[in-house]
């Protein structure tokens, strides 16, 4: 998942201003979504491998 990173600059300005504990929520989500991102690139490769053995 590819998130516009204007969009995210722009959410995280707006959510600055109000409460503590929302901006900390969203640094656990950003975080989240890093690792996710990350695990949906490994399985893309892995797939893309058997996919090739498969053809092969």
């Amino acid at each position: 998942m590819n998130v516009d990173k204007d969009l995210q600059k722009q959410a995280r300005k707006s959510m600055r201003g109000t409460d503590p504990s929302i901006a900390k929520y969203m640094q656990v989500l950003e975080h989240e979504v890093c690792h996710l991102e990350e695990l949906n690139a490994q399985l893309n490769q892995k797939i893309e491998v058997l996919q090739q053995q498969r053809a092969g």
